[in-house]
């Protein structure tokens, strides 16, 4: 290959690609899946229901979803979309005040300072009169709660809002232990899962449509397959392995990504490698420490073996080193098991579950 070209020259002369549609760019465009879930979240934001419950694992397209409920309901009213929470009281006013807008005359003879916390409800009401609102905030397991308290305030007192707030599974658990009242007022919960080997495929599919090929070429149905199998069916690891696959299928100059160039190429045992056979009952009948481990894992995403370590009981150990010795040997059992994943972050090492485990978990 000429490697003179430009990255999107080598696409289209490979693969007649405009460009490479397994980056991790988000495509609302594009969603796939969880068509029950999606009906029934946008069903609620339809009815005006004032609060909504997005959770899921990392990778799973919550933040797919939500730009695409962003995009879909834009011309029936204003729509704004967080990609986190903000991290004081301040930051509410200046989203509002920024997001609502201010006039000409507002804006030369007005001091938007005047516009605090306590009044905010009120100056937004006052601003959108008979205008409908929908605010959709992401990765909300990383608000405190002191963030979230004043989102149910605000989400109580202005008259036209609806919110969905989206996070990982502990989202649920952290509202129900310290925000019962925020709870309550959740009138529709979704849960996404992985996608379907068929939603796998029309996932991919629609990626390289997007980009200008064909179908699922350059990969053949046998490979799309074996990335269901290995990813577990969640988004974000069908589009990393694709992408892996693409990178080294135009490294050798290969047009078809089939069965023998996973055997041939160093993917192999990538593709292949999958975690002990592993049912629902199986994981119940793991050691304690093992299946705590994991439970970690699925609540919280990656951690360091110190931060597994400071979410557990410590009645059972020594001292916090002896916990962190004792946690590291479980863990390289879980990794030689493919239970759990070892990723190197900087100076340290996190675990992250398989996405077989994941998808296990998810069911259980």
């Amino acid at each position: 290959m000429n490697f003179s070209m430009n990255l999107d020259e080598k696409y289209m002369k490979m693969f007649k690609w405009k460009e490479n549609p397994f980056n991790f760019k988000i495509m609302p465009g594009l969603y796939v899946g969880h068509g029950k879930e999606l009906e029934k979240l946008a069903s609620s934001i339809s009815s005006e229901d004032k609060m909504s419950l997005l959770i899921g694992p990392t990778g799973s397209g919550k933040t797919t979803l939500l730009k695409f409920l962003a995009k879909s309901f834009e011309k029936q009213r204003k729509v704004f979309y967080l990609s986190k929470p903000p991290s004081n009281q301040d930051d509410w006013v200046k989203i509002f005040t920024n997001f609502i807008g201010t006039g000409t005359f507002e804006r030369l003879f007005s001091r938007r300072s005047e516009v605090n916390i306590y009044n905010l409800s009120e100056w937004v009401n006052k601003k959108t009169k008979n205008r409908k609102i929908a605010l959709f905030v992401d990765e909300s397991h990383e608000a405190s709660t002191e963030t979230l308290e004043w989102l149910r305030t605000l989400t109580d007192q202005i008259e036209n809002l609806t919110v969905v707030i989206a996070g990982l599974p502990i989202l649920e658990n952290v509202l129900r232990d310290k925000l019962e009242t925020f709870i309550r007022r959740m009138s529709t919960k979704i849960e996404l899962t992985n996608l379907t080997k068929t939603e796998t495929r029309e996932l991919i599919k629609r990626r390289i449509e997007w980009a200008g090929g064909e179908d699922i070429k350059p990969f053949t149905t046998e490979t799309v397959e074996e990335i269901y199998e290995k990813s577990g069916g969640f988004p974000r690891e069908v589009i990393r392995l694709c992408n892996d696959l693409v990178q080294k299928a135009m490294e050798n100059n290969i047009s078809t990504i089939d069965h023998n160039f996973l055997r041939e190429s160093e993917f192999s045992h990538v593709m292949h490698h999958s975690p002990k056979r592993m049912s629902l009952g199986s994981l119940d009948n793991l050691p304690s420490k093992q299946r705590h481990i994991i439970e970690t894992l699925w609540k919280y995403g990656e951690m360091t073996p110190t931060e597994i370590v400071e979410k557990m009981d410590m009645e059972d150990y020594k001292s916090k080193d002896n916990a962190i010795r004792s946690i590291n040997n479980i863990l390289k059992r879980l990794v030689k098991d493919g239970t759990i994943i070892r990723k190197r972050r900087g100076k340290s090492f996190q675990y992250v579950l398989s996405d077989k485990i994941r998808t296990l978990m998810v069911h259980a």
